[in-house]
């Protein structure tokens, strides 16, 4: 009777047992696939999170190679024109550490990544004019920053010849990465200048990369250029000397404006990409019948180009994935380079501080809608508020020998930016960071009619005049002062302006009476002037 109730208890639970067993395995399989999608899709959200943020900085890699179609790829990081180490616009924009730190990104995601400034560095920059041990720094700071980020290449700007040919010379041997110069020369010579290089190659995996370095006229005592009227035939010919074979591309490195470099590109199809400076604001051309790409970036390292390049092994195609990348707050700074560009910016405080300069001391609150634009396409256009404010402090600090016009060279202004709010001393130095001496001179009608009408018609780069106090109704043919035409009006006329400005205007003892010499700087003049325009808050 006991066995028979065991058999029908046994009989009546077991399909229960198993069927809930059955459950409860199903629910623990489901809770550890739940777990496990959870943590995936967690993981799949930081690491999106992550490859955003990474992809926000330095865009999105090339193309990724097959035993199809076996690619070589490298990067190129483009900047040009530098002169500041620190960033800028109230810390928004710029910044060598920032650059570091995106050669930092780009070095992760490819080992073959060069880092490549395509001329100006040097010069002019407010710090390089600071006295440290008796001695101006005269890019001292750059060098070091530049080695610190991990420069690889770079090619001679015009305005590396602003320093002393010694001065210069002595930066070039202080870099630890290489100058590529292919058209400058010592003066009277076949010899390239200082330790600079004709050209590299660099072999990337089994692609042969060949650069040259081209710079823009220079009329330096110490050097000599081939100038823009023989610069194709002589990149030709050049060229004509490397063997077939000898290359799979070629980069021009150049500090040129971008007129020459389409001339390069047009004339000269060999040459794979172009790598520019000088103009200070981004630019991408395509030109030539083999559609050769120039790129330049924005001055200060406000932006970078950052050019993916690959290279198909089986059909000896050669593409570029460009990225313009704004150098902002968003980035973070690599360590190591921001130490070094801090420690030289303090040093380049100390040495103003000096001199009698407090490189952080407000000098103007401009008003709401008050600018001060120094942009090199704004005031090489036409006149400014900026370069008219300073044509009157000129006047203002020259006032005791009766100047009424004042005149100014555009190239003494360096900033390429737009003033606004609070100006500093540290401001002013970058916009004027050159040692130009105000001074007043006295020239006849007819000389200042001369002046003003030849600057007036090159419309070159740098050559310009600001003025103010004489003005013209019909494009230079005649100047006016007070509706009188300057060229007859049988008068000498008093002019405010500096030291340089007169030297490169080429103003003798026969067209000129120097009526005062003043040591008074030109920045320091301009610093006075705006206290009294606009008061500091």
């Amino acid at each position: 009777m006991q066995r028979s109730n065991y058999n029908g208890w046994r009989s009546l639970c077991l399909p229960h047992v198993l069927f809930y067993t059955f459950v409860i395995i199903i629910i623990l399989f489901l809770l550890i696939l739940t777990i496990t999608v959870a943590k995936s899709k967690s993981y799949v959200a930081r690491s999106s999170a992550v490859h955003g943020a990474f992809n926000d900085i330095i865009g999105f890699p090339a193309l990724h190679s097959s035993k199809h179609d076996p690619y070589v790829q490298w990067t190129f990081l483009h900047l040009n024109d530098v002169y500041e180490l620190l960033p800028l616009d109230r810390g928004r924009r710029g910044g060598l550490a920032r650059v570091a730190y995106i050669r930092k990104l780009l070095k992760e995601e490819n080992p073959h990544t060069y880092t490549i400034l395509a001329g100006d560095l040097l010069s002019p920059s407010a710090l390089s004019s600071s006295k440290v041990n008796g001695t101006n720094l005269n890019g001292k700071q750059m060098i070091a920053t530049m080695n610190t980020l991990g420069l690889d290449l770079m090619t001679l700007g015009n305005h590396e010849f602003d320093l002393s040919e010694k001065d210069l010379i002595a930066r070039m041997n202080e870099s630890t990465f290489t100058w590529i110069s292919t058209n400058v020369f010592q003066k009277d010579s076949n010899e390239l200048f200082g330790p600079s290089i004709s050209h590299k190659i660099i072999t990337i995996e089994s692609v042969r990369v060949l650069f040259i370095g081209l710079t823009i006229d220079n009329n330096q005592p110490y050097i000599r250029i081939i100038n823009r009227t023989s610069l194709i035939n002589y990149v030709q010919q050049y060229l004509d000397k490397f063997p077939n074979g000898t290359y799979d591309i070629l980069v021009a490195i150049t500090h040129l404006n971008v007129e020459m470099d389409m001339k390069l590109a047009e004339q000269i199809p060999r040459i794979d990409l172009i790598l520019g400076g000088h103009e200070h604001e981004n630019q991408y051309y395509i030109r030539g019948y083999q559609q050769t790409p120039i790129y330049k970036a924005d001055a200060n390292a406000f932006t970078v180009y950052i050019l993916r390049c690959t290279y198909n092994m089986r059909t000896r195609q050669f593409h570029v994935y460009p990225t313009l990348s704004p150098v902002t707050s968003a980035i973070p700074e690599e360590e190591q380079t921001a130490q070094v560009a801090n420690y030289w910016f303090k040093l380049g405080v100390e040495g103003y501080r000096a001199t009698g300069f407090e490189l952080s001391e407000v000098v103007s609150c401009l008003p709401s809608g008050v600018e001060l634009d120094g942009r090199s396409e704004s005031i090489q256009a036409s006149s400014t508020l900026l370069t008219d404010l300073m044509c009157q402090a000129m006047i203002k600090s020259t006032e005791f020998t009766q100047t009424t016009i004042g005149f100014l060279k555009i190239g003494t202004i360096r900033i390429d930016d737009v003033l606004r709010g609070t100006i500093t001393q540290y401001d002013i130095l970058r916009t004027l960071p050159f040692t130009n001496y105000v001074q007043s001179i006295s020239i006849s009608g007819q000389v200042l009619a001369r002046i003003l009408t030849d600057n007036l018609s090159k419309q070159r780069k740098g050559s310009l005049l600001a003025y103010i106090g004489v003005e013209t109704l019909d494009d230079g043919q005649t100047w006016l002062v007070n509706g009188t035409d300057v060229s007859i009006s049988n008068q000498n006329y008093r002019i405010a302006t500096t030291d340089y400005t007169q030297q490169r205007l080429a103003l003798n003892s026969t067209d000129m009476t120097i009526l005062a010499k003043t040591n008074l700087l030109l920045s320091k003049s301009f610093m006075d002037f705006l206290r009294i325009k606009y008061p500091p808050c």
